[in-house]
């Protein structure tokens, strides 16, 4: 995420507008200057929000430096951490101890903490075993027995998938994730198929971020047995070096994805989609398409993506094109999009009835699922906390 200067942000969006206008698409909300604060009931404890503010427990990494990195949370007035030292990514939250929720590093990383969000402290931490790394996520099972993470074995590149007990975290079975990079998991509604995310870049601790295969990636959606590791399905995108990164599941089990272009191993200059979908039961991923202003304007990078199931609409977030886009999935039509400083982090609100996004400002806003406009009474803003790249929402729903 990035920290761009709000003046040249604004007259780009002008512009942007202006330009979108003409075309006839849809803006549902903009980006106007941050106000307020805004409160959140201790959701454990039972005191919900009230009837003017939704109901929800917002989770996310957030910090700008290994002093100030932490798993962050806002359930009353004032943000709250719990110091990690380490760059976080995304979270999960174990669906059978709803309090207890995992951290994963990334940029490469190798370690997971694991708190009590209940009681606002530390449970406990894990780290990759000699040789690995984590790519920043993680999910459980639907049992909450056990917790699969997305690692990479360093010497050979190999993407893996290690299964966790959820009372020490010690590994107890490692299978292939049937590509390189793997990014992203999570479950099918059945309970038992991985969906992974395989980025297809290879990197190394030792040099960070830096991609070390562009002229070989090859990056993948595969379908896994969570029991054995067995391939069930693997689907790849046109471009070879669009790059599936992040992911969400719906009721359904369609799949949406959301896409990081590598330009630079690029050999023409044209747009290519960063958003597509998995329908249920469909034999490839169908693009998402937006008119070329607004694909011009995310500068090949999506960060987020979350479906919003009654309305099947999923919503995209590129912090390099400080937009969230909307789409409506079955029909694959765009619906609009709402302009928003730096934006990545993206959940839903308990109640349903808002997306919540974040950005590295430290703000929080909500926006309709049902009409896509923000609801500007809700906006929180906290200068001191620069949110990261993801966010969930806590559930107390067992």
């Amino acid at each position: 995420m990035k920290k761009n200067n709000m003046t040249d942000l604004s007259c780009s969006r002008r512009s942007l507008l202006k330009t979108l206008s003409a075309l006839g698409v849809v803006t549902p909300a903009t980006m106007l200057p941050a106000t307020s604060h805004g409160w959140l009931g201790d959701w454990f404890s039972g005191r919900h929000a009230t009837a003017e503010k939704s109901t929800g427990f917002f989770l996310s990494a957030q910090g700008d430096s290994v002093e100030r990195y932490a798993l962050s949370w806002v359930n009353q007035q004032q943000p709250h951490s719990i110091n990690a030292g380490f760059r976080g990514h995304g979270l999960a939250q174990n669906p059978t101890r709803p309090s207890q929720v995992v951290m994963f590093a990334r940029r490469p990383g190798v370690q997971g903490l694991v708190i009590d969000a209940q009681q606002g402290q530390e449970q406990t931490r894990f780290r990759c075993a000699s040789g690995k790394h984590l790519h920043g996520h993680g999910v459980f099972s639907q049992d909450g027995q056990w917790l699969f993470t997305s690692e990479s074995d360093i010497a050979s590149g190999r993407g893996e998938i290690c299964v966790r007990d959820t009372d020490q975290f010690k590994v107890q079975q490692v299978f292939a994730s049937h590509g390189i990079g793997p990014h992203e998991i999570s479950l099918l509604p059945d309970g038992k198929t991985l969906v992974v995310a395989n980025g297809g870049l290879r990197t190394h601790p030792d040099s960070g971020r830096k991609v070390l295969n562009l002229d070989t990636m090859d990056s993948s959606l595969t379908l896994l047995n969570s029991e054995n590791g067995a391939l069930i399905q693997q689907h790849k995108l046109a471009n070879s070096k669009s790059s599936i990164r992040h992911l969400d599941v719906g009721q359904d089990g369609s799949v949406a994805v959301a896409i990081q272009v590598q330009r630079s191993a690029m050999t023409h200059p044209h747009t290519v989609p960063l958003a597509a979908v998995l329908s249920a039961g469909a034999s490839e991923l169908k693009p998402l398409m937006a008119p070329e202003p607004l694909m011009i304007q995310l500068k090949d990078y999506m960060g987020s993506v979350r479906i919003h199931n009654a309305s099947q609409t999923a919503a995209f977030t590129s912090p390099k094109g400080d937009l969230v886009l909307f789409w409506h999935l079955p029909s694959g039509d765009f619906k609009g999009f709402h302009a928003f400083h730096d934006v990545c982090g993206l959940t839903l609100s308990h109640d349903q009835k808002y997306f919540v996004v974040s950005n590295s400002a430290g703000n929080i806003r909500h926006l309709s699922t049902d009409t896509l406009e923000e609801q500007k009474t809700q906006r929180m803003d906290f200068p001191a906390m620069q949110w990261d790249n993801h966010m969930i929402t806590l559930s107390d729903r067992v």
